[in-house]
């Protein structure tokens, strides 16, 4: 066996201990900030193992819950609709798969469509209610230019030009249809006679 020179060692871990006492303050920072990098690391390498062995239309399903519920304000009404046609289409896939599998998974399948028409009845309530608002400004101002129904102009157009008639019945059904309010509601907020 070779004998290691111990010395030149010793001599090294001497300089490292008076340099590591004399920058105490400095790597205790560089220490902290390393640390706190590498547990935010373990975290996001942990959420992204767990997101990835989700179903997919799971991870839709939680970036709804958590993400696009909160902001439906925001939305116009294109949006919405395509959030809506979303959900649907989740919806009949997973009633198509139900019907391909087995008895056993039909209580899992049956909480999942419940799940996804929560969701729904959400995002239809808000359009509803955005809409009645905005025929709301658009009857009070026809000058209105409305940023929601942008892409949906239709309903505008149709809007106004019932609104030009004298008979209003046309222009109160085509709002409950619209917004699914009832008539006596719509009569009074938007301040219409018999």
């Amino acid at each position: 066996m070779s004998n290691i020179p111990i010395g030149p060692v010793i001599e090294g871990v001497k300089k490292t201990g008076k340099f590591v006492k004399d920058n105490k303050k400095e790597i205790g920072a560089i220490i902290g900030v390393v640390g706190s990098i590498g547990g935010a690391a373990k975290k996001w390498k942990k959420e992204s193992k767990t997101n990835d062995k989700l179903h997919p239309r799971h991870n839709s399903y939680l970036h709804y819950k958590t993400k696009i519920l909160t902001e439906l304000d925001n939305q116009n009404r294109n949006e919405l609709f395509q959030y809506i046609d979303e959900i649907e289409q989740f919806i009949q896939q997973i009633k198509n798969e139900e019907k391909r599998g087995i008895g056993v998974k039909k209580p899992i399948h049956k909480k999942r469509i419940n799940n996804w028409n929560d969701i729904l009845i959400q995002i239809k309530n808000k359009m509803s209610t955005k809409d009645y608002l905005e025929f709301i400004k658009i009857y009070n101002n026809p000058n209105y230019q409305s940023e929601y129904f942008r892409s949906f102009e239709g309903h505008v157009e149709k809007f106004k030009k019932l609104n030009n008639v004298e008979n209003y019945d046309g222009l109160l059904k085509y709002i409950a249809e619209i917004t699914s309010r009832n008539i006596e509601k719509i009569k009074k907020d938007f301040l219409l006679k018999d």
